[in-house]
């Protein structure tokens, strides 16, 4: 007996259709993962990854000798803030750099009062106009008393300004980066 076209079934099952439905979900499922990833990634779009931070506190000199003029490297390292605002000291961290390579110095805050209290190493003391307020104003001087010896002559010394604020175990936001080259 032969069916009629009435009689087949109407079960209305396209296998065409069912697998668009399925890539359609992935992909949509796909985007909404993407998008939930990239909120927990602190990516800033509008800063291009290749360009360095300005230079807010700049390394003005470095000075090797003592009172005398005896040459005793003694890392005394001065920053000017060049820039138009002041910085809230204990917003800021420092890490420093010699020819490339992190240095073991911890410097946790900016203030002077505060440097005291904080375990430090590689530095021995923080000072001046700008560290001992509670803002670094514009124009103001501060000193970074790296351990002796620590920096000699020829050496590339780069002092990073990070914001603790913004600040965490995987990300770090550089405000200000000086380069200096030691004579």
């Amino acid at each position: 007996m032969a069916r009629r076209l009435s009689e087949k079934s109407d079960d209305g099952v396209s296998p065409a259709i069912a697998i668009l439905l399925i890539i359609a979900l992935t992909v949509i499922l796909c985007a909404i993962l993407m998008v939930y990833c990239m909120s927990l990634v602190n990516i800033q779009w509008e800063q291009p990854l290749n360009r360095s931070p300005p230079e807010i506190l700049t390394i003005i000199s470095v000075d090797h000798y003592d009172d005398k003029g005896k040459l005793t490297y003694e890392s005394i390292v001065t920053l000017r803030n060049i820039g138009t605002q002041p910085l809230k000291n204990s917003d800021y961290r420092a890490e420093v750099f010699i020819n490339g390579k992190k240095e073991m110095v911890v410097i946790k805050t900016l203030q002077a009062h505060d440097f005291i209290s904080t375990n430090h190493f590689g530095i021995q003391l923080l000072y001046g106009i700008g560290p001992i307020g509670y803002e670094w104003e514009p124009g103001k001087i501060g000193v970074f008393d790296l351990n002796d010896r620590l920096l000699h002559p020829g050496d590339i010394l780069q002092i990073d300004i990070i914001d603790n604020n913004t600040s965490s175990i995987s990300y770090s936001q550089v405000i200000s980066r000086s380069i200096f080259h030691v004579e």
